[in-house]
């Protein structure tokens, strides 16, 4: 699978999972806040803070999905006219400095929040596209080390995918495997020991052969996941 390929994937799976994990962080922020009303004995006060983050994340999610539409929009023939009130683009670089100006804003106007961590995350996959490497490091870096386990995975995934393009290999091998060992809902133990196999595919694919054997024997794995598993494990030379 070409980088190009593995990065359209990653837009696609991730940007389904944006809402997912706000929603989820709302709840959970609500679970904290209320708990925190009570041993502070400030309801009122307490409440309020809520009711303003609450307010903070559900203005800097409406934006950030804006960025992502126009960052997952499909890039279009040069001449071809765009559809009326669609995002529209050319080439893969234009699309993402376009949608980079959504992302810089949600992460400079709603910092501290969940919408704000996945802001950076997808300013990183935005600056591969405009082939700042190094930009995407720093970013991917950034929201690895964040407090959101299920983001910071986003981002350990794609640190991994880059050090691999790179030609870093111990580098992203030692990420996939920290995946595979802590597996979070954004990227499962399967996901990640898929990835750690194609790595080895040309560089050691005896090895590469055992992940996939140990894929297809996980009982806990779909059928789907197996069946991927065995064609990719008959392709190896």
């Amino acid at each position: 699978m070409r980088s190009s390929e593995r990065h359209q994937l990653k837009q696609d799976q991730f940007a389904a999972k944006t809402q997912e994990t706000l929603d989820w962080a709302s709840q959970h922020q609500n679970s904290l806040t209320y708990a925190t009303i009570i041993l502070a004995v400030i309801a009122l006060l307490g409440i309020g803070g809520f009711y303003y983050q609450q307010k903070r994340e559900q203005a800097a999610s409406a934006l950030l999905s804006q960025g992502i539409e126009q960052f997952t929009s499909p890039l279009l023939p040069a001449g071809t006219p765009p559809a009326p009130g669609q995002p529209s683009f050319t080439s893969a670089k234009d699309r993402a400095k376009a949608a980079s100006d959504r992302f810089v804003e949600v992460s400079q106007k709603y910092t501290h929040t969940d919408a704000s961590t996945l802001a950076k995350y997808f300013l990183g996959l935005a600056a591969e596209d405009m082939n700042d490497k190094g930009k995407a490091e720093a970013y991917f870096k950034d929201v690895a080390g964040s407090g959101n386990k299920d983001t910071a995975a986003l981002a350990k995934a794609a640190l991994a995918s880059l050090y691999h393009d790179e030609g870093k290999d111990a580098d992203a091998i030692s990420l996939y495997n920290e995946l595979i060992s802590k597996p979070t809902n954004t990227v499962s133990k399967p996901t990640a020991q898929m990835s750690l196999a194609e790595l080895y595919e040309t560089k050691d694919p005896a090895q590469a052969r055992k992940i996939y054997e140990e894929i297809t024997k996980d009982k806990d794995n779909s059928e789907q996941v197996i069946s991927i598993a065995n064609t990719r494990m008959a392709s190896l030379k």
